[in-house]
């Protein structure tokens, strides 16, 4: 999943933001990225460890409380399959399609991408017949949501921040295997199914869902659910044949348990009927939900995922900053939105720094930041704030990079592109190379706690 950026400078132009659709004017040819990779162990002088960082904090979660949310996460989780109609209505639907078909674009070849590319996929996609089904499904292996039915990608150009091959628009996230799905409508090929799904309504490839029937349903429904406990976790049947793959942030239903591990209902298809198999799974692989939120249990599922690739929308199987964040608490039994901003509006309390200087909010939040429990946002990126070192606010991010300005004022990027554990100003030790007010304490909006402090045992 870890690899190295080794695309021309032109495909390396990112931003520290996850949300690259903003509109830019023409400028200059962008710089060449500082290529030093940041160390897998060691990022701006702070260890990758957040368990260092959360060895202090004392704090435990109320079971009370977790047992409510956990009940809002199946809600959630399993909220496609109690609709009877698409979220969506024909004329929303139309509009959607209609947005992006007519957007301009360049392709992976870098090559602009015509009205015919717009063409093609309106009549692809097939408005006017929307919605063409109506059927309750289950992913079998994880998917690519994409926002319309093609497998390509568009990209915003390749000069500003994000924009480049690291930053398809039409990427919007991935679903893991085992997710309830409700289906919407179909391509004219039928190669493509729009689907209202736990975290959005995208087109799904049609060979990643199979149709349910009320037993599966409702045998999934009244089952506990177990949660993946670690990332590249392979799901084999009682002949040990392989059914699929599954990472942190996925969740099956719970089939059965004892000292050597726990048993899981795997997804799997026969003439396009969903089924399921039953398969064995270790205990550091998986784990009845919800586990116990700790620090010690956050940073132990935390401590894999440093270092990992930054993937926009789940590309290349890496993950961006909200995915990160989702996936990270989901085990715990906390449901998070996919999107940044909607993560930034769904904590108990939320506390405003706009209008403060760099030193004011870090200081606020060394203050009433909770470390392992708060986020903090600015537009477009969140980050999991850890606690402190030697006086400075640590927080864990999927990173893109951050802007970046050569001796003749050519804009950049200095890439990071991974999950690191950095302070509000990852850009100090690259002064000159990326100029004061890029770095994200310049830009941060709020200080989100995801747990009241009601709901806290000391």
């Amino acid at each position: 999943m870890n690899f190295r950026w080794t695309w021309p400078a032109a495909f390396l132009a990112g931003l520290l933001v996850c949300l690259p659709f903003a509109c830019h004017a023409p400028a200059p040819p962008p710089a060449p990225p500082d290529q030093t990779a940041p160390s897998l162990h060691e990022f701006q002088g702070l260890p990758q460890d957040p368990a260092i960082y959360l060895a202090g904090a004392g704090w435990r979660m109320d079971p009370d409380y977790q047992a409510r949310r956990v009940a809002e996460l199946r809600q959630a989780h399993f909220a496609p399959w109690r609709q009877n109609g698409p979220l969506l209505s024909a004329a929303e639907f139309r509009a959607t399609v209609r947005g992006l078909t007519t957007r301009k674009g360049y392709g992976e070849n870098t090559l602009p991408q015509g009205p015919e590319w717009g063409e093609r996929l309106w009549a692809l996609a097939d408005p006017d017949g929307y919605p063409n089904a109506g059927w309750p499904g289950l992913t079998l292996h994880a998917g690519d949501l994409r926002s319309l039915p093609t497998r390509r990608p568009q990209l915003q150009g390749f000069g500003h921040a994000g924009e480049g091959l690291a930053f398809d628009r039409l990427q919007e996230s991935t679903l893991p295997p085992g997710s309830p799905v409700w289906v919407c409508h179909a391509s004219r090929d039928g190669a493509w199914l729009f689907c209202d799904t736990p975290i959005g309504s995208h087109w799904l490839a049609a060979e990643k869902v199979a149709r349910v029937d009320a037993e599966l349903m409702r045998r999934w429904c009244d089952a506990p659910l177990a949660a993946i406990r670690r990332d590249g976790v392979g799901l084999r049947d009682d002949q040990g044949r392989f059914v699929c793959q599954v990472d942190l942030g996925a969740l099956l239903p719970l089939a059965g348990q004892d000292q050597d591990g726990l048993s899981v209902l795997a997804p799997r298809a026969c003439a396009g009927q969903a089924g399921s198999v039953v398969a064995r799974l270790a205990p550091d692989q998986a784990a009845p939900l919800p586990l116990e939120l700790t620090p010690s249990a956050l940073a132990k599922l935390a401590a894999p995922l440093l270092g990992q690739a930054y993937g926009w929308g789940g590309s290349f199987g890496g993950r961006d900053c909200s995915a990160l964040v989702r996936d990270l608490f989901l085990p715990f039994g906390l449901w998070l939105p996919r999107n940044s901003r909607q993560q930034a509006e769904a904590g108990g309390d939320r506390l405003e720094l706009m209008g403060l200087s760099a030193e004011e909010k870090e200081a606020l939040i060394l203050r009433q930041g909770r470390p392992g429990l708060s986020l903090l946002y600015l537009p477009g990126h969140i980050m999991l704030y850890l606690g402190q070192w030697e006086g400075r606010v640590v927080v864990m991010h999927a990173l893109w990079g951050l802007r970046s300005l050569d001796g003749q004022g050519r804009e950049g990027r200095w890439v990071v592109g991974r999950v690191v554990i950095s302070d509000l100003w990852p850009g100090r030790q690259q002064r000159g190379l990326v100029p004061e007010g890029s770095e994200p304490v310049s830009r941060l909006t709020a200080l989100v706690n995801l747990v009241p402090a009601s709901a806290l045992e000391p």
